[in-house]
């Protein structure tokens, strides 16, 4: 499954130069472990044009360990 989601700017970068490869969300789409997530960075030189693609390889929702209910962790890796 594909989820297309937006991003903003500064934190796209941190995907690109390789400082951050998971991302903080509302489990509101019934992410899996294999699902791509297409980005759209938003705030980037007043366009939205830009996309990339991630693959999700965990999905963490331990509320036990902290995590709010009804959100998730999403471990991603680039596409080879």
């Amino acid at each position: 499954m594909i989820h297309d989601l937006k991003i903003e700017y500064e934190f796209a970068k941190l995907h690109f130069i390789g400082k951050n490869n998971w991302e903080l969300r509302k489990n509101d789409r019934d992410f899996k472990v294999g699902d791509t997530i297409q980005f759209t960075v938003i705030e980037w030189e007043g366009s939205s044009n830009w996309k990339y693609e991630r693959t999700i390889t965990n999905v963490f929702d331990d509320t036990n360990l902290g995590l709010q209910d009804g959100y998730v962790i999403l471990s991603i890796e680039k596409e080879l």
